[in-house]
């Protein structure tokens, strides 16, 4: 072996895996983090005593993570296996809860051996639901009702009476220092109940709807990358490059985020803006739909399986990203204004969809 040639592959091994440390996007961002002196205070988790947490986790804005607790029997994704009690008789009315990640096998394996009639769960995943066979769900007499996240079916089964399109809502997860499933991009690890105070202290800040700026709040082009990332990665790219290109030519009617920023401070850029653009995450639906109405803004979203959902919410829906324009802009903001003035309808907390499911008890 010629032992002068391991300084060159060592050499090159090290060029190799800082391109690729580069290139993945997680991995920067982390870098990015660290070397950020002001990111700890920008990050920083407000002071709430451990009684108010406490309370406030007994009423959560919606939320995926939360209406999945609030079910009876739940196969998440971290179990490769469904729990024991899937085959096992279940009362009917049952409040069955199956990550959107094991529903083709749900369908495919699990269903068939179950006994009892209940309500079907699906949600907390990315994974594309279009390919679901709901007839199969619909004619195995099993399932009372589905509560669907990420709906992508026909538009049709939205009228069927037998699928309640399931929103997304908001991520409470990634920082919660009890979750399997964290993520520090958006800030410093803080419980659920912290997470919705200062959400709600940050909302006291921001003025009424009809006080704000006309302007639109761009954030979704900081996240966009593919690299060393789950095939749905580049569904979002698309979409989003999609939005971005349309938007860039909008000049000062959007307000764009220039670099990464925790949660907190994009809470914050609400005071600046009327609107924010959201198109599609990681799956069909996005947290931040959900964030801005919250926040007293506007989402503008594309056109999707999903527009039922929004029915009574003030949502935007565009078949283009290039119709968003001031005169479309005015147009939104006096047909919502109204919507604003009223504290946030039910639909917009867990407990409430939780209600839904376990409305079908006998």
């Amino acid at each position: 072996m010629n032992w002068l040639f391991l300084p060159a592959a060592a050499a090159i091994a090290v060029a190799v895996g800082l391109v690729i440390g580069y290139r993945y996007y997680p991995l920067r961002k982390a870098v990015m983090r660290a070397i950020d002196p002001t990111w700890r205070n920008r990050a920083r988790v407000y002071s709430f005593s451990s009684e108010q947490e406490d309370a406030e986790e007994r009423d959560m804005y919606v939320s995926s993570t939360v209406m999945r607790d609030g079910c009876d029997l739940i196969w998440d994704e971290f179990e490769e296996d469904p729990p024991a009690e899937f085959f096992r008789p279940i009362a009917d009315g049952t409040v069955v809860f199956v990550n959107t990640m094991h529903m083709p096998r749900f369908i495919g394996e699990i269903l068939e051996r179950m006994e009892g009639r209940f309500v079907l769960v699906s949600a907390r995943e990315n994974n594309s639901t279009a390919g679901f066979d709901a007839e199969k769900i619909r004619n195995s007499g099993k399932v009372i009702h589905w509560f669907m996240e990420n709906f992508e079916l026909a538009p049709e089964w939205a009228d069927t009476g037998f699928i309640t399109l399931l929103p997304l809502g908001l991520n409470y997860h990634k920082l919660d220092p009890a979750s399997p499933n964290q993520s520090r991009d958006m800030g410093l690890p803080s419980r659920s109940g912290n997470q919705q105070l200062t959400m709600k202290a940050i909302r006291e800040e921001i003025p009424p709807f009809r006080e704000k700026p006309l302007r639109v709040y761009c954030n979704f082009h900081l996240n966009m990358d593919t690299f060393l990332r789950h095939p749905h990665a580049m569904k979002r790219h698309l979409a989003r490059q999609e939005a971005r290109d349309a938007l860039m030519t909008k000049g000062d009617i959007i307000l764009w985020e220039p670099r990464q920023a925790p949660r907190n401070q994009v809470w914050l850029r609400h005071r600046e803006v009327s609107f924010e653009a959201s198109p599609r995450g990681n799956s069909i639906d996005c947290h931040r739909t959900w964030e801005a109405l919250i926040l007293r803004s506007v989402p503008i979203v594309k056109t999707t399986s999903l527009d039922p959902m929004y029915e009574g919410l003030p949502v935007a829906i565009v078949d283009d990203w290039s119709q968003v324009s001031p005169e479309r802009l005015a147009r939104w903001k006096e047909d919502f204004a109204d919507w604003f003035d009223g504290p946030l309808p039910d639909k917009l907390y867990s407990n409430y969809w939780i209600r839904r499911f376990h409305a079908f008890k006998t």
